[in-house]
């Protein structure tokens, strides 16, 4: 038990330093160099079934103090009414350009295939890929095009502020930045793939780095491409920054999103990314999955073990420190974080039955299914 008991302690304290260190290097730093000219810049936008959530979209973005060069919109053979939007749209603001998707080829991804397309239509020297549920302030594409310009970055990618109203999407939604920030160690410098991530909600990437690794054309059958892509851009030597975009301290963030608004919702978006984001190897994903019960978990079962309440405690005050923290500083639902445990026990559920989808060949998403490969 003492044995079991350092280990945990020992983990969550490596935990607890490899958050403070991210935290530094996360936050988005002040833009000092405009680049002048500006660069060319395309916004390119994949959609499928997105009428809703994609008006938003094309309002801030037509609000922006940056010169776009042009907005590109792919309708990915939608069935409400996203195409007839973005044409009413177009003819107030002449950079709105929509795209026809085509047919989805064998061996690919539907979102990966939307994307290689508005890559294949764009001009810009820069590609930005959002999505269509994210909404920007008036400032973000300057402030983000010109903090590349000034780090030399060949993707950047920003961490909208996550919206969160029913209880699900405040038990699950704040794992995104718990597993970003508290597992992989963004202050490593190097080109150790496992270490690359990115948020397909906000990806810019620097055309000439995007082409020389053939852009989402190598992750075409990979269900969390921005995942890969980023993994793929370390990989090949290629500077990757991801920052933050909820704007603490101010009451706009430069980047917001609500990505799922129901329990239904939620389940399959996690359900789509988790298996896949380990690249198919299942021991990897087991150790994760087995890392989080003995961190995150087992301390709370521990506290029907009278000898050991006193450590457990510290154990407990450390997950709900870390958790309290990460809940004040990405504005995220305290309440999530102080119902932690069925958070968690939620997670590993959704886990489970991304990794059983995965063996069936039957990952979800926006109403296809595909095999993991």
């Amino acid at each position: 038990m003492i044995l079991l008991h350092f280990c945990i302690l020992g983990g969550l304290l490596l935990v607890t330093g490899n958050y403070l260190l991210n935290l530094r290097v996360f936050r988005f730093p002040s833009v000092t160099a405009v680049a002048n000219p500006p660069p060319r810049l395309s916004v390119l936008i994949p959609a499928r079934n997105e009428e809703l959530r994609l008006r938003p979209c094309i309002s801030t973005l037509s609000d922006s103090d940056f010169p776009i060069l042009e907005i590109l919109i792919l309708d990915d053979h939608s069935t409400d009414g996203t195409a007839a939007l973005v044409e009413q749209r177009a003819k107030g603001d002449p950079r709105i350009r929509l795209i026809s998707g085509q047919p989805l080829p064998e061996g690919w991804v539907g979102k990966p295939w939307a994307c290689h397309q508005l890559a294949q239509q764009a001009k810009g020297d820069y590609l930005l890929f959002v999505d269509a549920d994210t909404r920007f302030s008036d400032i973000t594409l300057s402030q983000a095009v010109n903090l590349a310009h000034e780090q030399q970055s060949d993707l950047l990618s920003l961490w909208p502020y996550l919206e969160s109203f029913s209880w699900s999407e405040r038990l699950v939604i704040p794992f995104v930045h718990l597993f970003i920030l508290f597992y992989l160690p963004h202050w490593a410098k190097g080109s150790l793939r496992c270490f690359g991530a990115a948020n397909g909600q906000f990806v810019l990437f620097r055309r000439t780095a995007y082409e020389k690794i053939r852009g989402h054309e190598s992750v075409r059958n990979h269900m969390v491409e921005d995942i890969a892509i980023a993994r793929n851009m370390r990989a090949a030597g290629f500077k990757v920054l991801n920052l933050d975009a909820t704007n603490p301290g101010h009451s706009d963030a430069l980047v917001e999103c609500r990505m799922y608004t129901r329990f239904s919702e939620v389940w399959e978006g996690f359900t789509k990314n988790l298996y896949p984001s380990f690249d198919g190897n299942f021991f990897a994903f087991l150790f994760f999955q087995t890392l989080q019960i003995i961190l995150f978990l087992l301390p709370f079962a521990l506290l029907t073990t009278p000898s050991s309440r006193p450590i457990v405690w510290t154990e407990i005050g450390i997950i709900f420190a870390l958790r309290l923290s990460l809940a004040h500083r990405f504005r995220q639902s305290y309440l999530g974080a102080l119902f932690h445990p069925i958070g968690q026990l939620l997670v590993l559920a959704i886990s489970l039955n991304s990794w059983l989808q995965a063996v069936r060949g039957r990952l979800p998403w926006k109403g296809r299914h595909y095999a993991h490969t």
